[in-house]
């Protein structure tokens, strides 16, 4: 017969093992939302710069056919326009893109960041700063430490309550808090008026904080990729 000292401790050890099971689970389930994430974000940035980019061209070469055909331009000295215009628009950097965001932290005298009482003001404010999003810089993206949302590259990576994935949800504290982003130690609440609407008083903007801050959620926007009809252009520039 087994004694009960070998009992309790055959329970804690399933107890350990279930509770590290979940926790597995969790990291399971976690990077395959990162992963949907990841794909609605391809596939609605790709859709939706596809289907500008098709009527553009559609407008444009219809504009060409027409100015063409009237003789009001002439096709060589339009190249040559054009390439004018490509060129200027590679150097000022206006050139496509999808989307992705990279902060850039100016290069300037370092302020004093104004102390704040977190620990009183936790049961109020929730760590509601931990919801704010934004972009990180190229040596914290690189460095690795700091999690990239795969949906939205290449912002801070937020749990599905919009918390920020690195914050330890039960000792309210960031769990990468010597590796924090550069934005997160030059943050403080206290003039934050997004946050607070009597920073003194401990009285919350809750209406900002509702209305901005809250959960996650995928959203998909339906395009048609392929026209109904096939578009033919009469003199296409090569």
């Amino acid at each position: 017969m087994p004694k009960l000292k070998d009992i309790k401790k055959n329970l804690i050890k399933d107890s350990m093992d279930n509770q590290s099971e979940n926790s597995e689970n969790q990291k399971l389930k976690e990077l395959e939302r990162q992963l949907e994430r990841s794909g609605f974000f391809s596939h609605t940035t790709l859709s939706r710069q596809a289907e500008r980019i098709n009527e553009i061209e559609s407008f444009l070469y219809g504009l060409i056919d027409t100015l063409n055909t009237k003789g009001l331009i002439e096709i060589p000295s339009f190249e040559q326009t054009v390439k004018i215009v490509r060129d200027e628009t590679l150097r000022k950097k206006e050139h496509f893109h999808v989307g992705i965001g990279i902060r850039v932290d100016k290069q300037q005298e370092e302020k004093k960041v104004k102390v704040v009482n977190c620990g009183e003001r936790i049961p109020i404010c929730k760590a509601i700063c931990c919801k704010l999003n934004f972009a990180l810089s190229v040596p914290e993206i690189e460095d690795g430490k700091v999690k990239w949302d795969l949906g939205h590259p290449y912002f801070i990576r937020q749990k599905k309550n919009g918390y920020c994935s690195h914050l330890d949800t039960e000792k309210k504290c960031c769990s990468v808090y010597s590796d924090r982003p550069g934005i997160c130690k030059k943050y403080s609440c206290a003039d934050d008026d997004r946050i607070w609407k009597d920073f003194k008083k401990m009285e919350l903007n809750t209406e900002w904080i509702e209305e901005n801050l809250t959960e996650q959620k995928m959203k998909l926007r339906e395009v048609y990729l392929i026209p109904e009809e096939k578009i033919e252009y009469k003199s296409k520039i090569k």
